[in-house]
Formats: structure tokens, C-alpha cells, sequence
């Protein structure tokens, strides 16, 4: 993979290669819509800015002098205009998942199962928005990109044990959100489901009265 990359940003920048740069977007799109995920907690304002940071890194692509660092250089170039986005973004504007988490539309066998699922992607996406922004954004470039602590600290501008140390804390944050969440939930299943039992049972014996 880094070999290949390596080989387009090469040719991007010496030829001024519009193909090889288009397979560099098809390669790093996701990650760059991620990254800009992870600042700004909105998928379509995200996906605004990762698509501005792709021409602004072919505009720049001459100040990259080491073309092996490609992926490192453009998450920097995604992360700061992404901050200026949500810089110049008003105040009463939200952060939260209004799109959370580049999830495919798509039915599995069992419709409850999807359901299931749809509704975890969307509680986890509501937890990670509500980190602050560097754990956001180490959270979904290792989880979601499978980015190593080496990747994201030369992209984030940290040491590597930063980054692990705020994996931890986030992970930590995440479970205590996560299970904090999933108490209410469990507690108002057992409610209704008890209501149920309770109102078939009088339904069962108003059959019988008026039998």
C-alpha cells in the first residue's frame, strides 16, 4: 500500500498527474473524511472539508519532501482547515452526529438485528462527539482508520505515548458514557416489559368475567 502511494504522489507531483492523484483520493478519502469527522462531529461538514483539503494538497503537493509521509501530511492539512471550519462555524450551530459514522444503507437478514445495530452506531457515534476534540480525533484515526500511535501522533503533532495515553482515557470515557446510557434503557425494558405481563394478566381476567 505505502509503496503503491508512494509511486502516485511521485508521479502527482512530478508530471502533474490528475490520474495518479485521483487514485490517491480513492485511496485516503475515508481517512481524510474521518479525520475531519473527528474534529467537527458532522459527516457533511466533514466531508466538505476533506474534499477542499484534497485540492489544497494537489495545489501544495511541490512542498511535500519526503512523498512516503503522503498520508501523515494531507490528515495534518485535513485536521487544520477542518478547525477552521468549525472556527468560523456559528455559535448556535451544534456539534453531534447529525450523520453519524459514514454508516452503509443497507438491510441485513434480520431486520431487528439491523436495527440493533444501527442504533449501537448511533450511541457510540453520540459518545465519541461528545469528546474533546484530540480524543475525537485519536479515536477515529485508530479505530475507524486503524492508523498506528506512530501515524497519529507525526499527524496530530504529539509523541506517540501521548497518543496512547489519550486512547486510554477516551476508551475509558467512552465505556462509562456507553454504560451510563445503557442502565435508563435496560431499566424501562424491564417496566414495560413487566406492564406487559401485568396487562395480559387483567386482560385474562376480564375474558373470564365476562365469560
Amino acid at each position: 500500500m505505502e509503496g503503491t502511494s508512494t509511486a502516485l504522489v511521485e508521479r502527482a507531483r512530478r508530471k502533474k498527474d490528475a490520474e495518479a492523484f485521483a487514485a490517491l483520493i480513492r485511496q485516503f478519502e475515508r481517512m481524510a473524511l474521518s479525520v475531519a469527522y473527528g474534529v467537527l462531529g458532522d459527516a457533511s461538514a466533514a466531508g466538505d472539508v476533506a474534499q477542499e483539503a484534497f485540492i489544497r494538497a494537489w495545489e501544495r503537493l511541490d512542498d511535500l519532501r519526503e512523498p512516503e509521509r503522503f498520508k501523515t501530511w494531507l490528515c495534518g492539512i485535513v485536521r487544520n482547515m477542518a478547525i477552521d471550519a468549525l472556527r468560523r462555524r456559528k455559535p448556535a450551530e451544534p456539534l453531534g452526529p447529525t450523520n453519524p459514522a459514514m454508516e452503509p444503507q443497507r438491510w441485513t437478514a434480520n431486520p431487528i438485528e439491523e436495527v440493533d445495530r444501527r442504533e449501537n452506531a448511533r450511541r457510540v457515534a453520540e459518545a465519541i462527539a461528545s469528546l474533546d476534540e484530540a480524543s475525537r480525533l485519536v479515536v477515529t484515526m485508530r479505530y475507524y482508520e486503524d492508523l498506528s500511535s506512530k501515524e497519529i501522533a507525526e499527524a496530530l503533532g504529539m509523541t506517540p505515548a501521548a497518543v496512547d495515553m489519550r486512547l486510554s482515557r477516551a476508551r475509558k470515557q467512552l465505556r462509562a458514557l456507553l454504560e451510563d446510557e445503557a442502565q435508563p434503557q435496560t431499566a424501562r425494558a424491564g417496566r414495560a416489559g413487566g406492564n406487559g405481563r401485568h396487562g395480559s394478566k387483567q386482560q385474562k381476567v376480564r375474558y373470564v368475567r365476562t365469560g
